[in-house]
């Protein structure tokens, strides 16, 4: 048997070569090192980017200036393009919304930073450049974690990115389901605006009407949804812009001293900051002419303060004549300004002339136009605008009849008064139909809600009044709303106080125009209008006002006076009328009390006795004194008190021609 021949063993690997298992082992730590810098950026830097955003510009700014300077490059071209850099960061912040007060310091770090690099560039990084970017580092850092408005800042940012998360979830669950967030939320201030993309069959409409849900869904304050509106960066109809904004309102600190000052009554005037503390301005002149503002909020709102304000502005403009109205604190809102003002009316009388001066100004200044003027006058220091800064205009301007003549001038003015220069801006509590005339309301292209007890009391200024919560409106704080823009921007103002109106005074009694003589000399009330002035206004004004006050001829009493009440309009005369040969006797007996009162106030009761001493009813009596005080014959003086506004021997027959044949006589 043949042994088949042995063979020999296979022979055993040979090992690898020492440097692949090394290069196996350094791939390994690469691969390790890779996943613990993701972990690294991942969990601990970018969740923390901005607590870190100061240490990470002074390492970019130390690892640029250490390159350039190990490169040889040239310092200018380490320069631009830290430079350059600089204006790409801000642009970054500007487009992720960071706001002002928070790049402003980040640009200004980067800027200290790219001004060592491109020393370093030149002198290296080390020795004392290198002590300057250590102490410039930890600055930066330390005053970027501590400041409490970067921290507030930092933490609603933080908030907005969970935010980001919840509300595709909270729209779906309300029925717009596949509502997607486009892009990273905008920071504003304390605003934040959410870009959405709607899902099919969903509209803006729908998703404004589930505001008060989706706060609910959010955990947001109620309140804090400001808007849903079309997404101005795209024309899309599907793009929108959610905006939460804090539920409180805080005061913002402004200044009266910051105000800008108009130099005419062209100039926009300044009336606050808004809620991202930019400058607001109006415009009380327009294309078509003066404009007329609207003013509503409870008392302490700051109403009469908005008006001072404008007062403040508009003395320094030349060519501005300022007539005010105070009902409310019988002139004392106005008085330290009284020596700017042309006219100051404080009683009802003294409201109902200035509406009928400035109803009969229209037809006159239409007198001085020119072909060239296109419809418009051109105003100046010789033909000044004129500005109505009324304040509590509720009990002149309601719904009473005996508001009739005063309402008609009121629409006159506001209808008409824009081309001749004739400008508005009322104030009152609690706007509703009783407080304005519904006629009047709509004149007004700028209204002005303050703080209000209840929602529904800013239903006559803003447009969805019932999306606006101005009940937490602190004083000093309004929502402004002008015909042509949506929403209503939030105002903040400054306080005005009597020693600021004072040195405005002072300082503008060389500014003061005069209305042109064409004009004054046919205004029926414009010589007796300082008449009135009460004593305790007589201090605040100027030398020329109080020759004026003394030269006044007596109010209401004129030789040859045009009533200008409603209509229709007539004339009295100062010489005596004959009574005819039919005389009411209780007409006579009415008179005679008049006449009798020798200028002193007349009761009602005096008067309604009189007529039932000759039969007549309470009624008939009440209805004379109405009808009397229609025409300018008597005026009332207070609650039940009158007086005569007439010569007594033409009150008679005066008041025996109102009857006229075709009069029923009642009572």
């Amino acid at each position: 048997m043949t042994v088949p021949p042995q063979h020999d063993p296979a022979p055993a690997p040979v090992p690898p070569p020492a440097r692949r298992s090394k290069a196996r082992i350094a791939a390994k730590c690469v691969v390790r090192a890779g996943r613990a810098a993701r972990w690294t950026w991942r969990r601990i830097l970018w969740p923390h980017r901005d607590q870190l955003a100061a240490p990470g510009l002074a390492l970019a700014a130390l690892t640029a200036g250490s390159a350039a300077h190990l490169a040889e490059a040239p310092w200018w071209v380490a320069g631009l393009a830290c430079g350059g850099c600089l204006a790409a960061l801000r642009r970054a912040w500007d487009r992720r919304g960071v706001a002002p007060e928070h790049a402003d310091p980040l640009t200004g770090a980067a800027a200290l930073f790219g001004g060592w690099a491109t020393a370093a560039t030149v002198w290296g990084p080390g020795g004392i450049l290198g002590q300057a970017w250590a102490g410039l580092a930890a600055v930066a850092t330390v005053g970027w974690l501590i400041h409490p408005a970067a921290r507030s800042w930092r933490g609603l940012r933080a908030r907005c990115r969970n935010w980001s998360a919840q509300l595709p979830a909270v729209l779906a669950g309300l029925g717009a389901a596949g509502t997607a967030l486009t892009s990273t939320p905008r920071l504003q201030g304390q605003r934040v605006d959410f870009p959405l993309r709607l899902p099919l069959g969903t509209t803006r409409e729908d998703v404004d009407r589930l505001r008060r849900k989706i706060e609910s869904g959010m955990g947001w304050p109620e309140g804090s949804i400001r808007e849903v509106r079309q997404d101005p960066g795209f024309t899309a109809s599907n793009r929108i812009t959610l905006t939460w904004q804090e539920g409180r309102i805080r005061v913002r600190a402004v200044r009266l001293a910051e105000a800008p000052i108009p130099a005419s009554v062209y100039d926009p005037i300044w009336q606050g900051v808004d809620d991202d503390g930019r400058d607001l301005f109006i415009d009380q002149y327009a294309t078509e002419g003066m404009t007329r503002g609207l003013y509503g909020g409870e008392p302490g709102s700051a109403k009469s303060n908005l008006l001072r304000l404008i007062a403040y502005l508009r003395a320094y403009c030349p060519d501005v004549l300022i007539w005010a109205v105070d009902l409310k604190n019988d002139g004392m809102t106005f008085a330290s300004i009284l020596p700017r003002l042309d006219r100051l009316a404080v009683n009802r009388t003294q409201v109902d002339e200035l509406f009928a001066d400035a109803a009969a100004m229209i037809p006159l200044r239409g007198r001085l136009l020119r072909p060239e003027d296109n419809q418009k006058l051109p105003l100046s220091a010789d033909r000044p605008a004129v500005l109505i800064l009324f304040d509590e205009f509720a009990t002149a301007w309601g719904k009473s009849p005996r508001n009739r003549a005063v309402v008609e001038a009121a629409k006159e003015v506001g209808a008409k008064g824009r081309s001749p220069g004739i400008g508005m801006e009322a104030a009152s509590q609690y706007l509703a139909q009783g407080s304005l005339h519904p006629d009047l309301r709509p004149l007004f292209t700028r209204r002005v809600a303050g703080r209000m007890q209840e929602r529904a009391d800013a239903q006559f200024l803003l447009k969805h009044w019932n999306r606006l919560d101005t009940t937490i409106l602190p004083t000093g704080v309004f929502y402004l709303q002008i015909t042509g823009e949506r929403h209503a921007r939030l105002l903040h103002t400054p306080e005005v106080t009597d020693k600021d109106l004072a040195h405005a005074a002072a300082e503008t009694a060389h500014l003061a125009p005069v209305l042109e003589q064409e004009t004054a000399r046919e205004l029926p009330y414009y010589a007796s209008r300082w008449a009135d002035l009460p004593e305790h206004l007589l201090p605040y004004c100027s030398p020329a006002q109080r020759e004026l006050v003394a030269a006044s001829p007596p109010a209401n009493v004129t030789a040859l006076r045009a009533v200008a009440a409603a209509p229709p309009r007539r004339t009295m005369v100062s010489e005596r009328i004959d009574t005819p040969a039919a005389v009411d006797p209780a007409l006579a007996a009415m008179c005679t009390v008049f006449v009798d009162a020798r200028g002193a106030d007349v009761r009602t009761g005096d008067v309604v006795a009189a007529a039932a001493a000759q039969g007549r009813s309470r009624t008939y009596a009440t209805d004379r004194l109405a009808a009397w005080r229609g025409e300018g014959l008597i005026r009332q003086t207070g609650r039940g008190l009158w007086a005569l506004a007439c010569p007594p021997d033409g009150l008679l027959g005066a008041v025996t021609a109102l009857e006229g044949p075709g009069r029923t006589q009642t009572g």
